[in-house]
C-alpha cells in the first residue's frame, strides 16, 4: 500500500474511532465539515499531521467497508450523501495510489503512454486492485441523482468528469464538463473545466471548439491558474485551423508573460544617452530567468511561433509583426527559431535571409553579431560560396572596430562575437590576398591589406598579430606601397614581443626602404629624409640582430647613408658597430669601417680618439702610399689639436709637450713646424726661456724657409733678453731688421730701434751709435722716433767728444721738428728746444772765443756778427716755448749781451794814446757798452719776471745773480729776516 493511501486510511479510521459522532452528524451550512474539491493534494495536506502520530496502517478496503456500514446507520439523506461523498473521494485516491504502486512495482509498463484514464484503469485492473474509478463514478452519479432539486452540483460534476477522465471514458468526461460549464458557468471549476474541455476537443481534432473552450479560460483573466496553458493551446488550436496570423498573437502574448519587455525609454532618457556620448550603449543581453517547465514551454512556443511565421511570409511577416506590434526582448530568439526551422527543412536561403533580417532590423542589438554569424554559417552549410564572402564583409563592416556598433558596445558585448569577427577578418584577408597573388594587381593587394589592417586595429595585442602584421607588410610591398610596407614590417619586427618572424620582418623593412628610395629622385626634397629613415631602420636591425648574415652589409650601407647625410654621429655609431660585430665582419668592411670611423671622429674634433683610430688605420697593410701619407698627416694633426685644446684649457705645460710630440710621432708632418713654434711660444709664456731658445734655434735650423722663421729672431730676442744675454738678443733684432727691411719695413724699424737700445744697454756704444745712425738715416718717420735717434746720436757724439757730429745731430732735431709741423708732439718740441739750445751753446762758445783787439773795428765787426748768431739761436729756442730751455736761453742771451758789453769795456786799447785821449776813448767804449748792458738787463729782467708764473730753476738763480751785478741798486739788496717766534701771546 502506498503512503498516500495509508495516510488517508489512517485518518479515516481514526476519525471513525475517536469521534464517530462527528462523522454521523448532519452536514449543512458553512460550519459543516466537508471535503473541498476532493483533490489529492487537499487530502494529503489534511492528513500529514495524522501520520506524525505513528498509528498502525490500515488498508483502504477496510476504511471503505467502515464507511459502508456507517451509511446504513445514517438516518438523514444529507448525512448519507456526505458519507457517500467521502467514499467516492476515498475511492478516487485509493485507485490512484494503486495505480502508482503498480507502476513502481512494474517500471517497464511506465514506458507506455500513461497519460490517459484508459491506461490508468488498465494498469489498475492489471494490478488486481479491487478499487476502481468506476466505483467512484457510480458514487458521484448517485450523489447527483439523489441531490435535492436546486442543489449546486458543480463540484460533483467536476469530480465526476475527473473520474470519467481517469477511467478512460473521455466522451462521458467531455459531456460531464459540458454540463458543468453550461449549468454552472460561474462556478470555481469553470476555468479548469473549460481548459479540460479544450484538451478533449483538441485531442478529438475539433480545433475550432477547442479554441472556443480555451478562449473561455482566457476571458477569465490572467489570474486564473490555467491562463498560460490555455493561451498556449489556444494558439495551437488557431494554428491547426490555419489562422497563423491569429495564432502568432497568442504565442507572443505567452512569451511576453515569461520574458516581459521593459517599457520603452522616455524622451528624456534618450536625450540623456545622446548627451552622454562616451557611455556605452550596447551591453550583453540578459533575459529574465525562467523555470525549467517554463523554459520547455517557451521553447515549444518559439517552435510553433516560427512554424506560424513560416506558414505566412517567413521573415518578412516576422519583421512586419514586430514593426507593427513593437519589439520584444526575446525577439532575437524568435528570429533564430524561424531560422532553425528553415535549417531543419534545409531551406538555407530562407534561413540566411531570416538571420539577415534581424541584423538589418536591429543593427545595434547585442545579439545582432551572433545572428549575423549564423547567416554566414547558413550560406556555408547550404553551399552558397558566392554569398559567404559578401556576408562576411557586411559582418565586419557592421560590427568591426570602425563600426558604430563597436564604438557603442561594452567589452562584454564585444566579447560575445569577437571570435566570429576575428575568424571572418582572417578569412577575408587570406581570400583577398590569394586573389591578389593570382592577379598581381596592386589594387588587389591593397584590398587584402585593408582586412589585415582592420584585424590589427581590432586586436593589436593578439597572439596572431605579428603574423597578420607581417602579411600586411607583404601585401603593401607587393602593391608597391613601400612607405606603408616599411611601417608595417618595422612594427612587426620591433613592436611585438619576440616572435619567429621578427628578424625576417626587420630585413624586409630594409628592402622596402631600398625600393622606396628607388622611386624618389635624388633632387627631391624628401630624398634626404628617406635616406635618414633607412639608416635609422638599418641601425635598429643591426642592434636587434647583430649575428644576422646580412648585418655587416647593412651597416656598411648605413655608413654610406650617414656620409651622404653628413651625419657624423651616425657614421661613428655605424662604424663602431661594424668594428665590434661578433662574429667579425669581413676584413674589407672592417678596414673601411676603421678608416671611416677615424675620419668621422677627426671631423668631430674628437682628436684623442681619432689619434688612436689613425694608429689602427696605419696598421692596414693594403694602404696606398698616398693614403698612408694622408693618414699620417691627420695623425699629426690629432696630436697638434690635442695640444691646442690643452692650451685653451690653461694646461700650458701639457700643451707644449703635445706640440713637441708631433715631431716625434710624425717627423715629416706639415703641421710639425706650427706645433714646435707654438711649443716655443708656450715655453716663453711659461718663462722657460732656456727650453724656448733650444726649440726656436732647432726650429730655425729645421725650417729655414718657413714663413714663421722670420718671427723667430724676435722671440729669441726676448728669450735672450730674459736670460740676460742682451748682446745675443740685440743680434737677433738686427737680424729681424735686416730680414724685414723691404718686406716689412715697420717690423724692421722696430727691431732696429730695439737692437740699438739693447746695444746701448749692453755698453756696446759703437754698435749702438751705428744702429741709431742707421735708424735716423733710414726711418725718417715717425718723426718722434727719428728725433729720439737724433737725440741719442747727439748725446753719444757729445760723450765721444765729436762736437762737429754732435752739432750736426743737434741741428737735425730742429729740422725734423719743423718737418713734422702740426704732427709734432710736446716731446718733439722738447727735443727740438734741446737741440736748439745746445747748438746755440756751440754758437755762444764761438762768440765767447772772439776777442776785441785792435784794430777794434775789425774785431768788433766779427764779434757783432757772432752776437747776431747767438741772438738768433737763443731766440729760436725761446720761441719753442719749452720753459726749461726758455729760461736758460733767456739767461744765456742776457749773458751774451752782458759779456759783449764787458768785452767792449775790456777790449784792447790803441797804442800811443795819451791820458786824455785814452780817457775819452774809454768814455766812448762805455757809450758802446752801456746799450748792451741795458739790453742784457732788459732780457734778464724779462726772464726774472717768470717767477710770477711759479718758474724757478737754476737759470732763474743765475739770472738774479747777473742782475745783481748789472743793477746792484735794485737787485743787490740783502733781505732782512727775523728769527721765528713760536710763542703765541
Amino acid at each position: 500500500m502506498s503512503n498516500r493511501v495509508r495516510i488517508l486510511a489512517i485518518g479515516s479510521i481514526t476519525a471513525l474511532t475517536v469521534n464517530l459522532s462527528a462523522c454521523v452528524s448532519p452536514f449543512g451550512g458553512d460550519s459543516a465539515e466537508r471535503m473541498s474539491h476532493a483533490t489529492l493534494a487537499d487530502l494529503r495536506t489534511r492528513n500529514i499531521r495524522i501520520e506524525q502520530q505513528q498509528l498502525d496502517p490500515v488498508d483502504p478496503e477496510t476504511v471503505l467497508e467502515t464507511y459502508q456500514q456507517a451509511v446504513d446507520l445514517f438516518s438523514s439523506a444529507e448525512e448519507r450523501n456526505l458519507a457517500l461523498r467521502r467514499m467516492a473521494d476515498l475511492t478516487m485516491v485509493a485507485t490512484e495510489d494503486r495505480l502508482i504502486d503498480s507502476v513502481e512495482e512494474t517500471p517497464e509498463v511506465a514506458e507506455g503512454p500513461v497519460g490517459d484514464a484508459e491506461s490508468a484503469a488498465r494498469l489498475a485492473r492489471d494490478a488486481g486492485s479491487s478499487l476502481q474509478y468506476s466505483k467512484a463514478i457510480a458514487l458521484y452519479l448517485s450523489l447527483i441523482t439523489a441531490a435535492p432539486k436546486g442543489s449546486n452540483l458543480a463540484e460533483e460534476y467536476y469530480l465526476l468528469a475527473k473520474a470519467y477522465d481517469l477511467d478512460g471514458q473521455s466522451e462521458q468526461a467531455l459531456a460531464t464538463l459540458d454540463t458543468l460549464v453550461t449549468q454552472y458557468p460561474d462556478s470555481p471549476f469553470t476555468a479548469e473545466a473549460q481548459f479540460r474541455r479544450g484538451e478533449h476537443l483538441f485531442l478529438q481534432g475539433d480545433y475550432e471548439a477547442a479554441a472556443l473552450a480555451y478562449n473561455a479560460v482566457l476571458k477569465l483573466g490572467k489570474t486564473t491558474e490555467y491562463y498560460e496553458h490555455s493561451l498556449y493551446k489556444h494558439g495551437w488550436s488557431l494554428y491547426k485551423l490555419g489562422d497563423y496570423d491569429l495564432a502568432v498573437h497568442d504565442f507572443v502574448a505567452l512569451l511576453d508573460i515569461y520574458m516581459p519587455t521593459p517599457p520603452p525609454k522616455t524622451a528624456e532618457q534618450i536625450r540623456a544617452e545622446e548627451k552622454d556620448r562616451t557611455a556605452p550603449k550596447i551591453e550583453a543581453i540578459v533575459l529574465p530567468e525562467v523555470t525549467g517547465t517554463q523554459r520547455k514551454t517557451m521553447d515549444d512556443t518559439l517552435r510553433v511561433l516560427s512554424m506560424s511565421f513560416s506558414n505566412l511570409d517567413g521573415a518578412e511577416s516576422l519583421n512586419q509583426y514586430f514593426s507593427q506590434n513593437g519589439s520584444r526582448i526575446y525577439e532575437h530568439e524568435v528570429y533564430q527559431a524561424l531560422g532553425d526551422l528553415y535549417l531543419f527543412q534545409e531551406r538555407f536561403k530562407d534561413a540566411a535571409d531570416t538571420f539577415a533580417m534581424f541584423a538589418k532590423r536591429h543593427p545595434l542589438h547585442p545579439m545582432a553579431p551572433s545572428i549575423s554569424s549564423r547567416e554566414i554559417d547558413t550560406y556555408q552549410k547550404g553551399g552558397f560560396p558566392s554569398l559567404v564572402l559578401p556576408a562576411k564583409e557586411r559582418f565586419v563592416k557592421q560590427y568591426g572596430v570602425y563600426s558604430t556598433y563597436w564604438e557603442r558596445a561594452t567589452p562584454a558585448a564585444r566579447d560575445q562575437y569577437s571570435a566570429e569577427l576575428k575568424l571572418h577578418l582572417v578569412e577575408l584577408a587570406k581570400h583577398y590576398h590569394a586573389v591578389a597573388q593570382g592577379s598581381k594587381k596592386p589594387e588587389d593587394y591593397m584590398g587584402a591589406a585593408r582586412w589585415y589592417r582592420e584585424f590589427l586595429a581590432t586586436w593589436p595585442n593578439d597572439e596572431s598579430a605579428p603574423v597578420m602584421n607581417m602579411l600586411l607588410g607583404e601585401t603593401l610591398f607587393a602593391a608597391r606601397e613601400f612607405r606603408g610596407a616599411i611601417e608595417e614590417f618595422e612594427r612587426t619586427a620591433y613592436d611585438y614581443p619576440a616572435h619567429e618572424g621578427a628578424e625576417k620582418a626587420g630585413y624586409f623593412a630594409l628592402l622596402s626602404h631600398q625600393e622606396y628610395l628607388r622611386t624618389v629622385p635624388k633632387d627631391d626634397p624628401i630624398y634626404r629624409g628617406l635616406v635618414a629613415k633607412r639608416a635609422g631602420s638599418s641601425l635598429r636591425f643591426a642592434k636587434a640582430y647583430p649575428a644576422n648574415s646580412h648585418t655587416p652589409e647593412i651597416l656598411d650601407t648605413v655608413i654610406e647613408d650617414e656620409l651622404f647625410l653628413n651625419d657624423l654621429d651616425g657614421v661613428i655609431v655605424a662604424t663602431q658597430m661594424v668594428i665590434g660585430l661578433v662574429p667579425p665582419a669581413p676584413e674589407p668592411l672592417r678596414e673601411k669601417a676603421w678608416i671611416t670611423y677615424a675620419n668621422a671622429i677627426f671631423d668631430k674634433q674628437q682628436f684623442r680618439d681619432a689619434e688612436l683610430a689613425y694608429v689602427r688605420v696605419l696598421e692596414i697593410p693594403s694602404l696606398s702610399k698616398k693614403d698612408r701619407l694622408n693618414y699620417e698627416e691627420r695623425l699629426a694633426t690629432c696630436i697638434y689639436k690635442q695640444g691646442e685644446a690643452l692650451e685653451q684649457g690653461g694646461k700650458l705645460a701639457e700643451a707644449a709637450g703635445e706640440y713637441l710630440r708631433v715631431g716625434v710621432a710624425v717627423p715629416a708632418a706639415s703641421v710639425r713646424a706650427n706645433a714646435e713654434y707654438d711649443a716655443a711660444n708656450i715655453l716663453l709664456q711659461l718663462e722657460q726661456y732656456d727650453k724656448a731658445i733650444t726649440v726656436l734655434e732647432n726650429f730655425r735650423k729645421a725650417f729655414p724657409r718657413h714663413e714663421l722663421t722670420a718671427s723667430v729672431p724676435e722671440k729669441l730676442t726676448m728669450a735672450y733678453e730674459k736670460t740676460g744675454n742682451i748682446g745675443a738678443a740685440a743680434t737677433e733684432l738686427v737680424t729681424i731688421a735686416t730680414l724685414n727691411r723691404d718686406k716689412n719695413p715697420e717690423l724692421a724699424r722696430q727691431a732696429l730701434w730695439q737692437a740699438a737700445e739693447m746695444k746701448e744697454k749692453a755698453g756696446d756704444s759703437n754698435a749702438a751709435l751705428n744702429l741709431y745712425k742707421d735708424y735716423a738715416n733710414n726711418y725718417p718717420q715717425p718723426f718722434d722716433q727719428n728725433m729720439e735717434a737724433q737725440y741719442k746720436l747727439a748725446e753719444m757724439y757729445g760723450k765721444a767728444g765729436d762736437s762737429q757730429k754732435r752739432f750736426f745731430w743737434l741741428n737735425k732735431l730742429g729740422t725734423t721738428y719743423n718737418q713734422a709741423g702740426s704732427n709734432a708732439t710736446p716731446r718733439m718740441r722738447y727735443l727740438a728746444a734741446y737741440g736748439s739750445f745746445n747748438s746755440a751753446e756751440v754758437i755762444y762758445n764761438d762768440f765767447e772765443r772772439i776777442r776785441l783787439t785792435q784794430p777794434l773795428k775789425n774785431s768788433l765787426k766779427a764779434k757783432k756778427a757772432a752776437m747776431d748768431k747767438v741772438n738768433a739761436a737763443y731766440t729760436r729756442t725761446i720761441q719753442m716755448g719749452v720753459i726749461e730751455f726758455t729760461t736758460s736761453a733767456n739767461y744765456k742771451l742776457g749773458e751774451a749781451y752782458r759779456s759783449f758789453a764787458q768785452a767792449i769795456l775790456k777790449s784792447e786799447r790803441p797804442r800811443g794814446l795819451d791820458a786824455d785821449t785814452l780817457e775819452e776813448y774809454e768814455l766812448l767804449l762805455e757809450d758802446q757798452a752801456l746799450p748792451l748792458e741795458d739790453k742784457a738787463i732788459a732780457i734778464l729782467q724779462t726772464n726774472a719776471e717768470r717767477t710770477r708764473d711759479g718758474v724757478w730753476d737754476e737759470w732763474m738763480i743765475k739770472t738774479y745773480e747777473s742782475l745783481r751785478k748789472l743793477s746792484p741798486g735794485r737787485y743787490a739788496k740783502t733781505e732782512i729776516t727775523e728769527e721765528a717766534v713760536d710763542v703765541i701771546y
